[in-house]
């Protein structure tokens, strides 16, 4: 089976496309028939020179590949602060030419990481 030998380096200037880089990777890493061992290797290979110098994941040889891959998106996409998501919920108010369903639209997606649970819910 022939190898795909050329794959895209990561830009960190823009950490926002890591899951869509990601999931490139993981395809291109399937089609070319790697597996765990060699898999942190190719893939920190692969990603690029300023990847890679980040460093932050540790000795590739001591984490696996989904671990080293979790502590990049960490670090390239951290999760938002739940006290400052919190913050934006709490201080948006409907506009005057705001409909109803809009409003309540928003407050839905402001709550996306403030944790509510059934909170949001209730009535």
């Amino acid at each position: 089976m022939k190898t795909i030998t050329h794959f895209e380096e990561f830009d960190i200037s823009d950490p926002t496309v890591w899951e869509e880089y990601f999931e490139h990777l993981v395809f291109f890493l399937e089609a070319n028939s790697i597996r765990e061992g060699p898999c942190i290797r190719a893939g920190k290979s692969v990603c690029g020179t300023k990847t890679y110098s980040t460093d932050i994941a540790g000795p590739p040889s001591s984490k696996t590949f989904d671990e080293v891959m979790k502590v990049l998106r960490n670090h390239f996409m951290p999760r938002p602060s739940q006290v400052y998501r919190r913050f934006l919920y709490h201080r948006r108010y409907k506009q005057p030419d705001e409909g109803v369903a809009a409003y309540v639209a928003e407050l839905r997606h402001l709550a996306q990481h403030c944790n509510l649970g059934e909170t949001l819910e209730q009535g």
